[in-house]
């Protein structure tokens, strides 16, 4: 009788788990109805903001390049010199625990180019976040 019991409060925990995910896997949570961007800012060597070109976000787990789409309100404060790395669009382009991204960008002035590698969660999280990575980029 006692293995029964046991047998069965395991069916019934199983169960529990599978009705609080959702069909991609992910366990059902709240989560706020804020859009998150996660960006970074070109500097020069003295700090100043500055225009970058050819600027490109690279996922090293899936090798694709990562497309940020901005469909959420504007952001307060953004200047021209601020690349979006990744928004809550792209949530499903990263892993829950986060995928390193190599971010390139060239100074339009000098023409030097510079790689800076950054952290992103997304996957089963509520929204995209920075794990690691500077908020300026210094292009020399």
């Amino acid at each position: 009788m006692h293995k029964y019991l046991v047998f069965l409060l395991l069916i019934a925990a199983f169960s529990a788990c599978k009705k609080n995910k959702q069909q991609n896997g992910c366990a059902v949570k709240a989560c706020t109805e804020e859009f998150v961007p996660i960006s970074v800012n070109f500097v020069g060597k003295d700090g100043k903001s500055i225009p970058g070109k050819d600027v490109k976000s690279v996922n090293k787990r899936t090798g694709k390049q990562i497309i940020a789409t901005n469909n959420g309100p504007a952001v307060p404060g953004v200047g021209p010199n601020i690349f979006f790395i990744a928004t809550d669009n792209n949530k499903s382009d990263f892993s829950t625990d986060g995928d390193d991204v190599e971010v390139t960008a060239t100074n339009v002035i000098t023409n030097n180019t510079k790689t800076t590698l950054f952290k992103i969660s997304g996957g089963c999280n509520c929204h995209v976040a920075k794990v690691s990575g500077p908020d300026k980029i210094v292009l020399e």
